[in-house]
């Protein structure tokens, strides 16, 4: 499992980064490796004081069962740990749904679970098969105080690079890009990004994700890849303040 504490060192030199992780029934139920292991981020991290950007990224069945209202209990306890500030340890959650692969979410109950949850950001996954229903439910929440950002990728978790990457599709929410992005190419990545943004004159923001091309090869997050991405995200940043 990823080392806490180096993460955390990570975390603190690095603060414009969020910790994404990944669960779902086979992967985060009660008593495993990855439960138990959360837990121990948050325990060390409150113990050091430190308030970390973290992001829960929930997948089927999960996911399935948020999109029609219900919260399993596992991510019941899991939205409910807090940091050393009283905030929550998670401060956005991520839907990995997909429309034509997953149960189609009734979008009137997960937007009633979502506003449960109104403290958080949201992050939905645009890409065609999605685009309807996260216009429908980009048209109900005007006027709810529910926080919705959304995520480019059309490999869905596969980190494959798309052909071309997409301009934002709502200015007035945080767009997120994914798919092929680690240390190699990030500063190409997000050059590409400020191309595209230029030709809109005000958006929300811009996130970048990255998971597979960050891992070792037995399939662990490598934290020296970590620090490699983050060291070149952070001089791109300087050349174009």
């Amino acid at each position: 499992m990823t080392d806490i504490r180096k993460l955390l060192e990570i975390m603190a030199r690095y603060r414009f980064a969020e910790i994404g992780v990944q669960v779902n029934e086979n992967k985060c139920n009660f008593g495993s490796r990855r439960y138990n292991w959360l837990h121990g981020l948050v325990v060390q991290a409150n113990y050091q004081h430190q308030a970390v950007n973290a992001a829960l990224h929930i997948n089927p069945s999960w996911v399935e069962e948020f999109g029609q209202g219900y919260l399993v209990p596992e991510l019941q306890q899991l939205l409910s740990l807090r940091n050393c500030l009283g905030n929550p340890f998670f401060g956005r959650i991520q839907l990995n749904f997909k429309v034509g692969r997953d149960r189609t979410p009734d979008i009137y109950r997960m937007f009633q679970l979502m506003q449960n949850y109104s403290t958080r950001r949201f992050i939905l996954s645009y890409n065609d098969a999605n685009a309807e229903i996260i216009e429908q439910i980009r048209d109900l929440s005007r006027g709810f105080a529910v926080g919705i950002d959304l995520l480019f990728d059309d490999s869905h978790g596969e980190g494959i690079a798309p052909a071309k990457r997409k301009p934002v599709v709502y200015k007035d929410w945080v767009q997120g890009y994914a798919g092929g992005i680690g240390p190699h190419n990030v500063e190409t990545v997000l050059d590409e990004i400020a191309r595209l943004e230029s030709k809109r004159h005000s958006y929300a923001g811009i996130t970048i994700d990255a998971e597979c091309k960050l891992k070792c090869s037995e399939g662990y997050v490598d934290l020296d890849r970590c620090i490699e991405y983050l060291q070149a995200v952070e001089y791109w940043m300087r050349r174009n303040p």
